[in-house]
């Protein structure tokens, strides 16, 4: 289980919506403003765009400040559905204005679980007067008005009539989507998110039971350690979601005081389970050591903070090492099962689906995806899917006992009978050859792995890994077309001029000098290097393993490796050498990519994409980075271009072609 909050970064976004001007009609002097206009055709409506928001660092600002018109011009419009701020400890104010044609009744809708305080203002109907509502997980669970998981506050808006509203909110992560919504429509939403939650937590109590059950027949520890973690990870999830309020009232109340210090115990028993199940002191001794004495000691740490009520800093903790633990335990399983462990095998599955499911929670916390049912529960089908692939591991583990149980007898009878017929023959000179026959068994196996492990290093520095993988497995490897790659050709200017002054020693050394930045440049975004050809350089991105962002990956690996034969020639300038002039073509298209040859054989592409990159080499300048069109429009937004406009290329006629600046 790993915690799932991440800090986002403001988007500006373009402001919408109908502007009144309404001086000398409402009780208070507003500048113009969107008016959110109830309607029953969207009685679940998401208002986050029709927001104003103040932040208070110091929280130092009262009622009295922010609805004083003075104030008003300081107020900046929300650019998101969903608010979020991130993660900070502060105030933020939040205005908005609702207009009501209907005779509904109506909500707004905090969809948030943890937020530590609200005041909700609100205008009397009859006086004009504004009152308060105080609202936050410090205050008991039955002072609510609507006891559900989130936080929802009437809207006294009569039938048209238009007024204006306040939100405090205080706490140190700022996510919590404003909806307003129909008495009815909220009734029902709750009752689906109900239902949602007892299907999930159905299949909780189903687990727990079952896996109670097999642990007193077989009498397995993994089970009982299993329990428990199916226990702790729902804890941690009705945490988050805010249920351990719902469910419990005031009795576990105390709980929302700390709720990183929850889910770092809910994480710490996640690597208890892992450890148990993957038996990784015996299978990954080095990793078992960084689980003893790295995370141990971080969960300790983050419920410390927690108790101490320094929970913002005990959450970014949370996130920081939850996304280090994220990959670490794939990894460990990964060890794990190379070393011959197989149940580990549906340790990995099972893990892809829960934190595929953190994936999308994650996004959604990051504005990266819409704030919607899926989203909002992915954590929930993650972990069921994980709790059926988690009863897996276990049952093919308590397989691997049983099969090694018996074959440990057979083998047991048979060794009683060879030593009874190696005693009764000829004990002392058996003895003598089986132990000569093992040194040289041993010396072989050894050769022979010394061997395959220096063939799959020369396989792979010749092929990509996925490409040998698949030789390895099927003797062959199939030619592959990739529809959205990007090519970029390298050339030193005049090089064989250049190169006739040199001795064969020091033109080696340069180039090689040159191209293993270029290699451990390209490494670094995941390039596949395809071959050097003299003094020119040819690299693709999105092959073998297709990618979205091949274009700018390139282009940035383009900008380093001009970068760095800039510093080259500041060093060479000051040995009193000529610079090396470097031109750097690209292009975007499709590829066919395979493996050609059977004596020196070499993973390489084709296609008139490869041609068209090698023409923007030839027809760039020294020192600059030449782009096709079709590789700008991928990257138009990422990065600043000169447009060179219609340029001759041999065979190609005029293309439009750009240079990269930075």
């Amino acid at each position: 289980m790993i915690i799932l909050i991440f800090i986002r970064s403001a988007i500006p976004a373009v402001l919408t919506g109908f502007f009144f001007v309404l001086y000398g009609l409402l009780p208070v002097c507003l500048p113009a403003q969107e008016i959110i206009v109830l309607d029953e055709d969207s009685p679940y409506r998401r208002i986050g765009k029709s927001v104003y928001y103040i932040k208070d660092p110091d929280r130092t600002l009262k009622f009295s400040d922010v609805s004083d018109p003075a104030c008003l011009k300081k107020y900046i419009k929300s650019d998101q559905n969903a608010n979020n701020l991130g993660n900070v400890e502060m105030a933020v104010w939040n205005k908005f204005t609702v207009s009501n044609p209907t005779h509904k009744k109506w909500l707004l809708l905090i969809e948030s679980y943890n937020l530590d305080t609200l005041e909700f203002y609100y205008p009397d109907t009859l006086t004009g007067e504004y009152k308060v509502i105080h609202a936050g997980r410090y205050l008991p669970f039955s002072a609510k008005k609507y006891r559900t998981n989130i936080f929802a506050f009437d809207l006294p808006v009569a039938r048209g009539d238009t007024a204006t509203f306040y939100l405090k909110v205080a706490t140190y992560f700022f996510q919590y989507p404003m909806i307003v919504a129909t008495e009815e429509r909220f009734v029902e939403e709750s009752h689906l998110k109900d239902q949602l939650t007892g299907i999930y937590y159905g299949f909780v109590i189903v687990f727990m039971l079952y896996n109670l059950f097999v642990f007193f027949r077989v009498r397995d520890k993994n089970y009982l350690y299993y329990v428990f973690y199916i226990l702790f990870n729902a804890l941690m999830i009705a945490q988050l979601k805010g249920l351990t309020a719902e469910l419990f009232g005031n009795r576990l109340h105390f709980l929302w005081d700390y709720a990183p210090a929850i889910i770092g115990v809910c994480s710490l028993a996640s690597f208890i389970f892992t450890r148990q199940i993957l038996e990784t002191k015996h299978y990954a001794r080095r990793w078992d050591k960084i689980i003893l004495w790295g995370f141990y000691p971080n969960y300790v740490i983050i419920v410390l903070l927690s108790l101490a009520h320094k929970n913002l800093y005990a959450s970014l903790l949370n996130q920081l090492t939850g996304m280090i633990a994220l990959f670490f335990l794939i990894s460990v399983a990964i060890t794990v099962y190379r070393r011959g462990f197989r149940p580990a095998r549906y340790y990995i599955v099972a893990c892809n689906f829960y934190f595929l499911g953190v994936l999308i929670y994650v996004m959604k916390a990051f504005n990266l995806l819409p704030f919607n049912t899926i989203t909002n529960n992915a954590v929930e089908i993650g972990s069921t899917f994980q709790m059926i692939m988690f009863s897996f591991v276990i049952a093919d583990r308590l397989k691997i006992f049983k099969e090694e149980k018996e074959k440990a007898q057979t083998e047991l009878v048979a060794s009683l009978r060879e030593n009874e017929r190696l005693i009764t023959e000829q004990k002392n000179m058996l003895e003598i050859k089986v132990k000569e026959r093992t040194r040289e068994l041993q010396e072989t196996m050894e050769d022979l792995s010394a061997e395959k492990e220096r063939s799959e290093r020369l396989l792979l520095n010749i092929l990509p890994y996925e490409t040998a993988q698949e030789l390895k497995k099927n003797g062959k490897s199939r030619p592959r077309l990739y529809n959205e790659v990007t090519v970029m050709f390298t050339d030193f200017k005049d090089f064989t001029r250049f190169s006739e002054k040199l001795t064969p020693e020091e033109i080696v050394s340069q180039i090689d000098e040159c191209f293993r930045q270029f290699d451990s440049i390209i490494g670094k975004y995941d390039i596949e290097k395809i071959k050097t050809i003299g003094d020119s350089y040819m690299a693709v991105a999105g092959v073998p393993v297709p990618s979205l962002t091949h274009a700018k990956d390139i282009v940035n690996a383009a900008l380093d490796m001009r970068d760095f034969v800039t510093e080259y020639n500041l060093k060479r300038k000051a040995k009193g050498s000529d610079p090396l002039e470097i031109r750097i073509g690209i292009h975007s298209g499709s590829v066919v990519a395979g493996i050609v040859g059977t004596k020196k054989f070499a993973y390489d592409i084709w296609g008139d994409c490869v041609n068209t990159a090698s023409r923007f080499e030839t027809s760039g300048e020294p020192g600059k980075i030449n782009i096709s069109g079709a590789t700008y429009d991928l990257i138009k937004n990422d990065f600043t271009f000169t447009y060179r406009g219609k340029i001759a290329a041999k065979n190609k006629g005029a293309i439009d072609m750009y240079f990269v600046e930075r």
